[in-house]
């Protein structure tokens, strides 16, 4: 009994560990989650489900369209003397349905041009997701590498700080002590401090940031399973190849697309307002009031009280206001050459905006190759200063100043490691390489038109 209360004591202390440890995740894993759980992201998804929706009402041919209007009134009784039988109470209840129904057999090219601007709706909505989507997983990287950032920040700054107390006691033991020396120190010591409160204020920021993006409550406990700070893996290509790849992927290009078929459609459709619309339709009519006296005329289309009528014809109907038709028509016509000349702009604009990632991050390059080479020229200087100092041939100072030199270096190091890899996550943005475009699709399920 005691081996398998013991048993069960350890698996639940197991299992209340692991509950405790916390949401483990890499950078997909979060890149994954945000696509799937940020509200932004979701609130969009209802503007395609609106599209969809609006896309019924475009394919609405041979649907019928159903009017009904039943009315009760009170009638007078003795129709050859109304008023004085209505107002002295002679009076039979009319009881009256009449129901409409019209098909439209031919709308001369509107309804597909309606069905047409449903479909860009659609798109474009997804489109719209897709670019705030890009936008999202972007400052995924942002806060997952500052994370990591603020990490080896924090880290290195205690290094730096157990280091810097280190002499600081070694001198204070000495019998001339230097108490300049120390008062710098104790200076440097205060900068530390500084730098290692921002840097955990830092994480904090951008674990709080993580958790929002990915969907998850302010109390989640989330480990990256990167411990350190590393380059993101990037093979760099030529700027040409960046742009081609931007304009077949970038829903910025796409959208600019659908926006010039959208007024040319529209232009379509004003141009149709002068043809007239085809239906065919039906019409059921019938009335009943008891007791009606006086009554002469039994023809039910001209009987108000009780009759019986139906119908089924075809109609064709338009308005024509010529002055309002025109007008409309120059008014499609100038948004459509609008959305033509702004593509144009507007491409150019995104064409500039890729070229400027791309040169951000070959200047991110340069300044991280730049800065782990001054990494390795301070490494060996601290290493000679503490190496003369041993055998005394070096003093203190010297090696004091090489020490910090190597650690602001070291922290340059981190920062331009983070920078690069925002400039490579900023360059795949505008590419449209960042991430696995099919994890954004959401089935439509029961708001498909089926």
């Amino acid at each position: 009994m005691k081996i398998k209360f013991f048993t069960v004591c350890l698996i639940v202390c197991l299992f209340s560990a692991s509950a405790n440890a916390g949401l483990t995740v890499s950078l997909k894993d979060c890149v994954r989650m945000a696509l799937k759980n940020n509200e932004d992201l979701e609130a969009l998804q209802y503007d395609i489900y609106a599209s969809v929706g609006r896309k019924i009402e475009a394919t609405k041919r041979y649907v019928p369209v159903v009017k009904y209007k039943y009315r009760v009134a009170p009638v007078p009784r003795d129709i050859e003397s109304a008023s004085e039988s209505f107002f002295s109470g002679d009076i039979s209840i009319l009881n009256s349905i009449r129901l409409e129904a019209g098909v439209p057999v031919s709308t001369f090219g509107r309804l597909t041009l309606q069905k047409q601007l449903a479909d860009l709706g659609i798109d474009s909505s997804s489109l719209f997701k897709q670019r705030k989507a890009d936008d999202v997983v972007l400052d995924v990287y942002r806060a997952y590498y500052g994370i990591l950032l603020a990490r080896e920040l924090r880290v290195l700054a205690k290094k730096g700080l157990d280091a810097v107390q280190k002499k600081i006691e070694e001198l204070e033991k000495e019998e001339t002590t230097d108490q300049l020396q120390i008062l710098k120190l104790k200076a440097i010591v205060y900068q530390v401090e500084k730098k290692l409160d921002e840097a955990n204020q830092k994480e904090l920021v951008a674990d709080a940031g993580l958790k929002f993006l990915m969907g998850l409550p302010h109390q989640e406990k989330i480990i990256l399973k990167d411990k350190y700070l590393k380059r993101m893996p990037h093979r760099h290509k030529s700027l040409s190849h960046h742009l081609d790849q931007s304009q077949s992927n970038r829903s910025e290009y796409k959208l600019l697309e659908m926006q010039v078929q959208e007024k040319q459609i529209r232009y379509q459709l004003s141009k149709k307002d002068y043809l007239p619309q085809l239906n065919l339709g039906g019409f059921f009519d019938y009335a009943n009031s008891p007791g009606i006296r006086g009554e002469t005329n039994t023809n039910d289309f001209t009987n108000p009280f009780n009759y019986i009528r139906a119908g089924v014809g075809f109609e064709l109907k338009g308005d024509l206001d010529f002055r309002k038709l025109q007008a409309d028509k120059r008014v499609a016509r100038a948004n459509y050459f609008k959305a033509v000349v702004e593509k144009t702009s507007k491409t150019k604009r995104l064409d500039l905006d890729l070229k400027q990632a791309f040169l951000e991050l070959t200047q991110r390059q340069k300044l991280l190759n730049r800065a782990e080479k001054e990494q390795r020229s301070a490494r060996q200087i601290v290493f000679l200063t503490k190496s003369n100092l041993d055998i005394g041939l070096g003093e203190k100072k010297d090696y004091l100043e090489a020490l910090q030199s190597y650690l602001l270096i070291q922290a340059a190091v981190y920062e331009n490691v983070y920078q690069y890899n925002v400039a490579v996550a900023k360059l795949k943005q505008k590419d449209g390489t960042l991430y696995d475009a099919s994890l954004l699709k959401a089935p439509l399920g029961e708001w498909s038109l089926n």
